[in-house]
């Protein structure tokens, strides 16, 4: 009786463990090469004077000062008073006290955009004219470079053809 026993559950053991199945799959997909392509907008652009906001605040024992978020506050409540788009040329000065106060300043252009419009054969050649002297390439892939594309561009690097 025993031994049927030890028989019965060495199978009930082997059966419970012989019957995992391993699956493997793979695919490959084919390169597609993306590329951003618009066509450009132009606005006018209204530059107000150089404006400057200041922000002060104590220091709190268990509270950490959130300075991006202080930041982007000031900035955002200095462009809705002004009645502007964006602020060109910010300076942010920040100075503390050890235990005490903190105080934020924001100096900037303020601008407002103004008549956006399809960019004319004027623009566009103005457009080219800068674009050229910024950067050497024309077309930039935004996609994340294939393994093939990366391999060339070490070969071309290393200065293997």
């Amino acid at each position: 009786m025993r031994r049927y026993q030890i028989i019965l559950l060495s199978l009930l053991a082997f059966a419970m463990t012989s019957c995992r199945t391993i699956r493997v799959s793979s695919s490959v997909t084919e390169d597609v090469q993306t590329h951003v392509i618009q066509y450009p907008t132009v606005t006018d652009l209204t530059v107000l004077n150089k404006t400057e906001k200041t922000i002060t605040w104590n220091f709190q024992l268990f509270k950490k000062d959130r300075l991006a978020l202080i930041k982007a506050n000031l900035q955002a409540d200095m462009l809705k008073e002004l009645d502007a788009d964006i602020l060109l040329e910010p300076q942010y000065t920040f100075k503390k006290v050890p235990f005490g106060e903190r105080t934020l300043t924001i100096t900037g252009y303020p601008a407002k955009f103004k008549d956006f419009r399809k960019a004319t054969e004027e623009d566009i050649k103005a457009l080219q004219a800068v674009y050229e002297k910024a950067c050497e390439q024309c077309v930039y892939n935004v996609a994340k470079p294939s393994r093939r594309e990366m391999k060339k561009e070490k070969k071309r690097f290393l200065g293997i053809f």
